[in-house]
């Protein structure tokens, strides 16, 4: 009996399981692993350094369309090993399932090579130091067609010619030449940066573009920090370093002021493998806090060693993501070295570092580096304790004077004449002269122009007050108290709209912690009878208004306690001193002498410097006195 016509039709048009070709399956998967010309310079530059090599090479034309060539001197491929390494899941990195979950290598999926070479003209040359000569072996499109015997020197060489030139499709969405050079230049970089003990030479267009010495102390990391960074990054960073539950953190930060308008100059490693990972970057902007605005990134390089059992870096094609089993420890670690770094800054960040140009010569430094830095690719076998970073040193210690009266000025003269009476009569130079100096004028009322024992100081009196002003209040918070309040001699009046009314109303007893007393004064309007001692003179009923705004939005939950700090940035600006207001030279100084007393008070609540600095050298460059 024949089927109906129908499921005829049917199993014509039924799919047909079947094996994909060996080549077909390495186009695939190169297309996980050969995201761009990048993705193919970061996997050779990670074999190199698991074969221990000391020294890479990397050459690349038309933005790695037409050749990547990565050379090492690392240990090299006997021939069978070689051609082995060609066969999609070879690797020597891994051998059981429990190695998945303790990585202790960059390289480990085994597709890397056969993906590369399914689409692209492949060449991979290699020799081990026990034979004369090494093995040359060639792939076009997956085929390979040939295996030769060549003198070269001990390591391995790998040239990708013509990528994608069997998949058009793939080669038409690659970008602009130079997005492409610009996307390896920056891969380079942030592998050299963990890499200090070997060398890179990098050539684009047989032009070279960096070549970095190799180096196992600090100097050669800072020399790579210059090179790769610049020197604003040098001269401007925090070495930061920290211990926590078996974890490790070693780096440097750049000062609130060094900042970027994205992510790009934040080179974050866990177990020295570069890597993207938000939880790390929140927990570095997180500990920067308010001292940096919240559009802004840091500059900052930052080693995370953990044991490689409590990460798993196999959750990324390309191994840009990773997952720790522990997230919050690491989030603590980092958390808390930034911002303890950021405290120590806090007391002398009215000093910022002269400019490279205007530094003495001093001679380099040679300690040794943490072993999480200096030996990337050296992991301990499982079950050992890896190497920790040295726990971070202690932060100077701060002495700030005591607490002002609620009004700033008022005890000017007695700030400047204690200051004064506490200097010993042996000081030098540098001790009697405040690091701030002391005030010569108002620029158009809203500078303040002080000279002190390096130069001029310029301070933005409107900035610098509010950072004082938000200090106190945030003390306040964290000890839980209500600031004090002053009646107001003339209540403010509020009128609002129909709706604003309504949500102050809701919210008249909140505003009660903040330090207001807000009363119903007619129809749609209120009284302001309290507000803030610290605001006292300040207008303040815009900020009211703002205030409710917040509570509407947060209530009065925990979501509330998250926003608290932005709002007491917001009462600290309306109620600190307004630009374009006159001050007498005792109250610039009075603002001067408690600036030198605050943490952060290098950058108002909204993370905007408060005041910068020219040293005598840069005015005499500026005037050509040298």
């Amino acid at each position: 009996m024949q089927p109906p016509a129908d499921d005829n039709a049917n199993v014509a048009t039924r799919p047909v399981i079947r094996l994909l070709s060996s080549t077909l399956a390495n186009q695939i998967a190169a297309g996980e692993v050969v995201e761009r010309p990048a993705s193919i310079v970061k996997e050779l530059i990670e074999n190199s350094l698991d074969a221990q090599a000391t020294t890479v090479d990397v050459r690349i034309e038309q933005g790695g369309k037409r050749l990547i060539q990565v050379s090492d001197n690392g240990h090299g491929m006997i021939e069978p090993q070689a051609v082995l390494a060609l066969q999609r899941h070879a690797t020597s990195k891994i051998a059981s399932s429990q190695d998945l979950f303790a990585i202790r290598s960059f390289g480990f999926r085994g597709e890397a090579l056969p993906a590369m070479a399914s689409v692209s003209h492949f060449l991979l040359e290699s020799r081990v130091a026990e034979e004369p000569d090494g093995c040359a072996i060639t792939v076009e499109g997956g085929q390979q067609t040939g295996v030769r015997r060549i003198a070269m020197p001990v390591g391995s060489r790998i040239t990708v010619r013509n990528l994608f030139f069997n998949t058009p499709a793939r080669l038409k969405f690659m970008r602009s030449e130079r997005t492409e050079t610009d996307h390896i230049t920056q891969l380079i970089q942030s592998i050299a940066l963990a890499a200090p003990q070997v060398s890179f030479r990098y050539q684009v267009q047989q032009r070279d573009v960096l070549h970095l010495r190799a180096g196992r102390n600090t100097d050669a990391l800072s020399e790579r920090l210059n090179s790769l960074l610049g020197a604003d990054f040098t001269a401007n960073c925090l070495e930061i370093s920290g211990d926590q539950a078996g974890n490790s953190l070693f780096g440097w930060i750049g000062v609130p002021t060094l900042n970027r308008s994205d992510g790009a100059s934040l080179y974050l490693y866990v177990n020295n493998r570069w890597v993207r990972d938000r939880a790390i970057l929140q927990a570095l902007r997180s500990g920067y806090g308010d001292t940096m605005a919240r559009d802004r990134f840091p500059v900052a390089t930052l080693f995370i060693t953990v044991d490689p059992a409590e990460v798993d870096v196999n959750v990324h094609p390309g191994k840009l993501e990773v997952r720790f089993h522990q997230r919050q420890l690491v989030y603590g670690l980092v958390h808390q070295a930034v911002n303890e770094a950021l405290r120590s800054l806090g007391s002398r960040s009215y000093c910022p570092t002269p400019s490279p140009s205007t530094l003495p010569p001093t001679p380099p430094p040679r300690s040794e580096l943490p072993d999480a830095v200096s030996h990337p690719v050296s992991w301990p076998p499982a079950g050992m304790t890896l190497p920790t970073a040295a726990a971070p040193a202690a932060p100077p210690t701060h002495n700030p004077k005591p607490a002002p009266p609620s009004n700033l000025f008022s005890y000017a003269q007695e700030q400047q004449t204690s200051y004064a009476d506490s200097t010993p009569t042996t000081a030098t130079v540098e001790a009697i002269d405040p690091p701030l100096g002391q005030a010569l004028a108002q620029l158009h009322n809203n500078y303040i122009l002080a000279q002190n024992c390096h130069g001029l100081v310029v301070v933005d009196q409107h900035a610098a007050h509010e950072r004082l002003v938000y200090e106190q209040l945030k003390q306040l918070l964290s000890q839980q108290q209500t600031p004090p309040r002053q009646p107001l001699l003339l209540p403010e009046i509020l009128q609002l709209s129909a709706t604003e009314a309504a949500q102050l109303e809701r919210h008249r007893q909140s505003l009660v912690s903040f330090g207001f007393a807000v009363e119903p004064f007619g129809e749609q309007a209120f009284a302001i009878r309290e507000i803030p001692q610290l605001l006292a003179g300040a207008s303040v009923g815009n900020l009211v208004v703002d205030l409710v705004r917040d509570l509407e939005q947060f209530g009065d939950s925990s979501a509330l306690a998250q926003r608290q700090e932005a709002m007491l940035a917001t009462m600290a600006c309306h109620g600190s001193v307004r630009a374009g207001r006159t001050l007498t030279l005792d109250e610039m100084n009075a603002l001067l002498r408690q600036m030198e007393s605050t943490l952060f008070s290098g950058q108002c609540s909204h993370g905007r410097p408060t005041h910068m600095s020219l040293s005598l050298s840069e005015l005499d460059k500026m005037f050509q006195r040298r």
